[in-house]
């Protein structure tokens, strides 16, 4: 996981991240990325509206 403050970093890997397995998440959240390994191939899941809907997260 990476967390990016605004700023060319983040534009940046909004442009090129899916490249190197690296998608955004939560669509509140446009400074958390996650490795997603596929996503060279497939291209990113879609995204969760926001943590709390993440079944990853669910307890």
């Amino acid at each position: 996981m990476a967390d990016l403050g605004d700023g060319a970093a983040q534009k940046w890997l909004a442009r090129r991240g899916v490249a190197y397995g690296l998608c955004r998440i939560y669509k509140d959240e446009a400074w958390h990325y996650e490795l997603r390994p596929a996503a060279k191939i497939a291209g990113c899941p879609a995204m969760y509206a926001d943590p709390s809907h993440d079944p990853r997260l669910a307890s």
